[in-house]
């Protein structure tokens, strides 16, 4: 063991997986490993805080941009992006949170979206891990703000990974169980997130590996993000992870498997917090939904395309500090059950009815400029979303009204697989209702640059008016309902919200195992023996 290490204490499990990659992780004790185990040294930090500065509070617009300008290494299309808050296809969404930021700071607004910590600091309320309903009520006006300055279609914008680190912060005492250090670091970063108002993003995925192998049996040994080197100062890793959404674009990342990690890949069995800009990281873009287009012919793509991009580590240092599960499978698969649902899934669905009402009244417009409002067909296809909305309103109260204090202290919304699962299907559902419904309208031709045609502008304002206030005013809500629907910001928006949270079927799996049924088969059984 190195000088200054400390042995590992493990928890001892089994994991259950099914056949979807479901995890259900039953403990079966929690005692030291036995001498014959390998016990696994981690060094002890020799700062906890080195790094992690305290941070003055809640940030404005610049304050957000300039965090952005520090070196990272973005990479498009094969070019280096020097500065992402000026690049064509980047600066749209960086504007768009900038001036949700700016928002924030505003007398207006600062009440709704904010509140002090326990030593006087001004933090976004994203960050407030909540002990009670006016917490959660503050969390909740929060989120309805930024969801309605994004129309419901940024669905990465920062407030939803602040809450996976309220979640971190809620599980400190579980990762304590494996090493104390790593408990306290999770109380420490959702501090230092808050008080440095971070922009987060975070990277689950692993990629292109045979996955009818092991991580240490891939051809390429690498494949699969890994510790490499440990150090006095931290883990060197190497690997990649895909797909960060708002990497490019964001301050850091929270890093973790989304797959189950079994004995053998205790390597790869790691949780951790990296900045952009960390040396070795690279971080490769797709193709930008917002570059090269009209911000009134791309509404959306121009101003909510949330980047989605893959990370690559070359070998990166990541300090102590920043070390949430180490070389701990049992651990590090049930990470992202402990810390993504309770309250990151809570802003999701206030967000996600946020979108379904943007998408009703989108329609209702295009159909009032058509003169077919009151038209039954139309009304009904409309009351089908209406009706979704209810419902999804409805989850969110019972998520609320059955909210429960956590063993660490804090108020949990009472997250639900039913309201995940209707979720995507209302989405799906609004989808199709908004194609049936808008038909052909969703495919604008001319637009408002037409009008300076000299042979045919005229005849666009006077044909292109229908029943709208303007021949412009047309056009641009036609534009919206295209961008939502038929673009690559649309196509990739509907992905996301139907897999964003796990596959539907394995979340359809999951509430019918996880649903107590005895009662219903009970009442059956009970029936047909009385026949």
């Amino acid at each position: 063991m190195p000088p200054g290490a400390r042995p590992c204490r493990h928890l001892r499990a089994e994991p259950d997986i099914d056949p979807e990659g479901d995890i259900k992780m039953t403990i079966l004790d929690r005692t030291p490993p036995e001498a014959s185990e390998r016990i696994l040294p981690v060094l002890a930090p020799l700062d906890p805080t080195q790094g992690l500065n305290a941070g003055s509070g809640i940030r404005s617009g610049e304050q957000f941009r300039e965090g952005l300008r520090d070196g990272r290494a973005v990479w498009q299309n094969g070019k280096r992006i020097d500065d992402v808050t000026m690049a064509d296809g980047f600066r749209g969404a960086v504007d768009t949170m900038a001036r949700l930021y700016d928002l924030q700071t505003s007398s207006e607004w600062r009440d709704r979206m904010t509140t002090r910590d326990g030593s006087g600091v001004r933090i976004s309320a994203s960050y407030l891990a909540p002990r009670d309903r006016a917490d959660l009520a503050l969390k909740r006006s929060n989120t309805e703000i930024w969801s309605a300055e994004t129309l419901g279609f940024m669905g990465r914008f920062p407030d939803f990974c602040s809450n996976l680190i309220v979640g971190l912060r809620n599980a400190a005492h579980v990762l304590s169980e494996a090493h104390p250090q790593f408990g306290d670091n999770a109380k420490r970063y959702l501090d230092y997130c808050a008080r440095n108002d971070l922009a987060l993003t975070h990277a689950l995925n692993d990629q292109f590996f045979d996955r009818t192998r092991k991580a240490p049996d891939q051809d390429d040994p690498d494949l699969i993000l890994k510790v490499v080197e440990e150090r006095e100062d931290g883990i060197v890793v190497r690997g990649l992870k895909n797909l960060a959404t708002l990497s490019p674009i964001c301050d850091e990342a929270i890093v973790y498997p989304n797959r189950p990690r079994s004995p053998g890949e205790e390597d790869q069995a790691l949780a951790f917090a990296i900045p952009m800009n960390a040396s070795g990281l690279h971080i490769l873009c797709r193709d930008l939904y917002g570059k090269g287009v009209s911000a009134k012919r791309k509404p959306l793509s121009t101003r909510f395309d949330e980047i989605d991009a893959t990370l690559i580590f070359d070998d990166v240092l990541v300090p102590w500090e920043r070390v949430f599960v180490y070389r701990n499978p049992a651990l590090v698969s049930r990470f992202i059950g402990m810390i993504n649902p309770p309250w990151s899934g809570y802003v999701t669905l206030i967000r996600l009815v946020t979108k379904l009402e943007s998408m009703v009244a989108t329609l209702e417009l295009l159909a009032r400029y058509d003169g077919k409002e009151a038209f039954p067909p139309i009304l009904t296809r409309l009351g089908e979303i209406t009706g979704d909305i209810s419902v999804l309103k409805a989850c969110l109260r019972a998520m609320e009204e059955d909210a429960f204090v956590t063993e660490a202290g804090f108020l949990s919304p009472a997250a639900n697989d039913a309201y995940r699962m209707f979720g995507v299907e209302a989405s799906d559902r609004a989808e199709r209702v908004m194609e049936d419904v808008a038909a052909s309208a969703l495919i604008p031709t001319a637009s408002e640059s037409d009008f300076a045609i000299p042979e045919a502008g005229p005849l666009v304002k006077r044909f292109f008016k229908g029943l709208a206030p303007s021949a412009a005013k047309q056009m641009r809500v036609m534009s919206l309902a295209g961008d939502m629907t038929q673009s690559g910001f649309g196509g990739r928006t509907q992905l996301y919200e139907r897999f964003h949270m796990g596959s539907p079927d394995m979340i359809r799996q999951r509430l019918y195992r996880n649903t107590d049924r005895s009662a219903w088969i009970s009442r059956v059984e009970a029936f047909v023996d009385q026949m």
